[in-house]
C-alpha cells in the first residue's frame, strides 16, 4: 500500500493534464506549472491520477507538430 506522502521527482518541472484542468479549472490549467513547492517534487497520487505530467511529456495545446505539414 502507498503511503500518502509518496513523491515523485520530475526530470524538468510538474505541469497540470487536461484532466486536472478539468477537474478544477480555477486552479489548475493545462500545460502551466503546478504550485512552486510541488515543481520538483510532488504527491504521487497526482501522478497516478493523471492529474500532473513532466513538462518534457506536454506537446502543448493547439500546437501543431512538424511532420504534420510534411
Amino acid at each position: 500500500m502507498a503511503d500518502n506522502n509518496d513523491k515523485v521527482t520530475a526530470t524538468t518541472h510538474w505541469v497540470w493534464t487536461a484532466k486536472a484542468e478539468k477537474t478544477n479549472a480555477s486552479r489548475s490549467v493545462e500545460g502551466e506549472p503546478i504550485w512552486p513547492h510541488y515543481q520538483q517534487r510532488a504527491p504521487k497520487r497526482w501522478l497516478d491520477e493523471g492529474l500532473i505530467q513532466d513538462s518534457t511529456e506536454f506537446a502543448g495545446k493547439g500546437q501543431m507538430d512538424l511532420y504534420e505539414l510534411i
